[in-house]
C-alpha cells in the first residue's frame, strides 16, 4: 500500500520518492518510543526521526503519519493513541520552529 512517496511493505515502511536518500522503518522498530527532551511525554521515535530529516517535506511527513497508522495495524502491533497524539504535537512544534527560523 502506498501513501504518497511511502510504501508499506511486508515488514517495513520504505521511502520510494525521488532522490538518493534512503529511509526505511522496519516493523521491529516501528512502535519504539522515547521521551522528549523537555518532559516525560513518550513519543514514537520513528516519526520524529523522519521529521528531523531536512530533505522530507511536510507533505511527505503527513503521508508518513498515515502510513505509520496503517502499518501498525497491518503488522498487528500495539498502538497507543496518547503516544501518537503526543508525537504529532511534537512534530508540529518542530514545524513551527522551522517556520519561525525561515
Amino acid at each position: 500500500m502506498d501513501f504518497g512517496n511511502w510504501k508499506v511493505t511486508q515488514n517495513s515502511i520504505t521511502w520510494k520518492g525521488k532522490g538518493m536518500q534512503p529511509f526505511e522503518i522496519h516493523e521491529d522498530k516501528l512502535t519504539a518510543t522515547r521521551k522528549t527532551n523537555t518532559d516525560e511525554i513518550r513519543i514514537y521515535e520513528s516519526i520524529v526521526l523522519a521529521t528531523n530529516e531536512d530533505w522530507l517535506t511536510e507533505n511527505d511527513l503527513f503521508d508518513l503519519n498515515f502510513a505509520f497508522v496503517y502499518a501498525v495495524a497491518k503488522f498487528g502491533l500495539h498502538f497507543n493513541y496518547d503516544i501518537f497524539d503526543a508525537t504529532l504535537a511534537y512534530q508540529f512544534e518542530i514545524f513551527e520552529a522551522e517556520d519561525e527560523e525561515g
